[in-house]
């Protein structure tokens, strides 16, 4: 199977950048051929990194909705995966098998991200990076993969001699050392990190806070005037800009994690959380918020429990924090480096980290997806389950409350919705539970008898499409048929696959569209 990745350069030093570098590299140790479409930190003409080939994107085009598909064709993949928020990439073209790896990081699931995912039928299935997405996306009536993110557990290591070395040249010796690494965004919470360290340092002359994050951005904070101003400027750093620019390395990050006591984000919503994995693979103990994905890779260290919901500019909420709760397990790290009592904890979160190391994730997680998404691609679309821009199509009300499901299928996917219309009525061919067999040239139904009837990939199939069509205008007040067409570039997938020549519309999708 051929996969383009659409996401950050494996050049990014960034949380997807990383992602993309180590996945992409074992997939084509897997003995997938793979590409990577970068939208962000690569441009100029396509070039090679190492045995995979870049594509560059272009100024202008965003997260490169515009260009995806040229490219997508002139690797002549078979499968798109990306990894970034799907909202961004609203108007990905139908035409591309579509396996997005998402963050959830938002409850419920934001409406934009909601719209591309019910708009989008070149989609085979999201991918949730968390347990909490996955259940979010079931919530919705969205079937996914769970694929989380890893980290290299042989970097990102507990090393005693690294802890002592960078202490020692920072003048570390004796401080507890908090640390945080984060982009400069509100959701990171910064507001309540700096007030409860600033009230920490009143009780403690001992204590740094390393902040690796840039002190200025324009989704952030001012945070060189705001460690000023809650009175932390001699208890902070900085890494120099200069390296983060220029990319610092993990093992640079591994020194880093090594030299705290404990790591601190109380942010307000994570897809996943990386910084706070790579901490607790390095033996440091975490503080996190008890929202979202994070308390489902913490061990170790401290969830922050006292949350309250904030309605935000993706119409859903966030969580924030008590900021007194983050002063108080700031205490108790202290209390416990203060007196050797970090020992277990350090281990605990070692091994929750081993959880999610690189090879581990592959084997298990990914290779599976893989093989059942090149089984899915083989198969007609209809099997695919639920296409959720076809429930677009569906009324909110009929009359007579009974609905018919022509065609259904062995596993009625789509009756969860039609039940919310009235009385279901399932028939097929083959036999399922709660399928009633029943030909669909000849129906054992009475005229108007039903509401609402739904046909969904069916008259691609049958012998005389006319006549089933009949059928059920005869029994259904109202009804919506869907199949596919030779416009559909699924139609050839499926060799049963019949043209069907009566009059029709067509969707944005190619497939063919009959209302009544």
């Amino acid at each position: 199977m051929r996969i383009l990745w659409q996401s950050a350069s494996p050049l990014c030093n960034s949380g997807y950048g990383l992602q993309t570098a180590s996945v992409t590299k074992q997939l084509k140790q897997a003995g997938y051929e793979v590409a990577i479409f970068c939208f962000f930190g690569f441009s100029g003409a396509r070039t090679n990194w190492g045995d995979i080939p870049l594509y560059p994107n272009v100024p202008h085009d965003g997260y490169g909705v515009m260009h995806i598909e040229n490219d997508y064709k002139d690797w002549n993949a078979d499968l798109l995966i990306s990894l970034v928020d799907i909202w961004v990439l609203k108007g990905t073209p139908m035409s591309l098998n579509w396996a997005p790896w998402i963050p959830i990081d938002h409850d419920p699931i934001p409406p934009r991200v909601l719209e591309v995912l019910k708009e989008s039928p070149g989609i085979i299935k999201p991918i949730a990076m968390s347990k909490f997405g996955q259940a979010e996306l079931k919530k919705q009536g969205f079937d996914s993969y769970y694929i989380p993110h890893s980290v290299d557990c042989r970097i990102y290591s507990p090393n005693a001699e690294l802890r002592k070395t960078a202490r020692e040249s920072l003048k570390w010796e004796d401080k507890f050392v908090i640390g945080t690494v984060a982009t400069n965004c509100k959701r990171k919470n910064w507001n309540a990190s700096l007030w409860a360290v600033s009230q920490l340092a009143k009780r403690h002359s001992n204590i740094v806070w390393y902040m690796h994050t840039p002190p200025y951005d324009s989704l952030g904070f001012n945070l060189e005037k705001a460690r000023i101003g809650f009175g932390l400027k001699d208890k902070t750093v900085f890494p120099k800009q200069q390296e983060m620019r220029l990319g610092i390395p993990p093992e640079v990050m591994a020194r880093a994690y090594n030299a705290m006591d404990v790591f601190l984000l109380p942010s307000k919503g994570e897809g996943f959380g990386i910084p706070a994995l790579e901490a607790q693979a390095c033996g440091c103990p975490t503080i996190v918020s008890n929202n979202t994905a994070q308390p489902e890779i913490q061990a170790g260290g401290w969830l922050l429990k006292d949350q309250f919901a904030q309605w935000d500019l993706q119409d859903s909420f966030e969580f924030n924090c008590n900021p007194k709760e983050v002063l108080e397990y700031l205490e108790q790290a202290y209390r416990d480096w203060k007196n050797n009592k970090m020992g277990e904890r350090k281990h605990q979160a070692r091994r929750k980290a081993l959880e999610y190391d690189e090879p581990k994730v592959f084997e298990e997680y990914w290779l599976p997806t893989l093989r059942d998404i090149e089984e899915r691609l083989k198969q007609p679309r209809n099997m695919e389950g639920v296409q959720p821009w076809r429930l677009l199509l569906l009324p909110q009300v009929c009359e007579p409350k009974k609905v018919l499901d022509i065609g259904c299928g062995i596993i009625q996917p789509y009756r969860k919705p039609l039940e919310q219309l009235g009385e279901y009525v399932g028939i097929d061919i083959k036999e399922g539970e709660g399928v009633t067999i029943m030909d669909a040239h000849h129906l054992n139904f009475k005229d108007k008898e039903f509401g609402f009837v739904w046909l969904s990939e069916v008259l691609e199939h049958v012998d005389n499409p006319e006549q089933v069509l009949a059928e059920a205008q005869r029994v259904g007040v109202h009804g919506v048929c869907l199949f596919s067409t030779p416009e559909n570039p699924f139609f050839k997938l499926d060799i049963e696959h019949k043209e069907v020549k009566i009059p029709h519309t067509l969707t944005r999708s190619g497939d063919g569209l009959i209302t009544w």
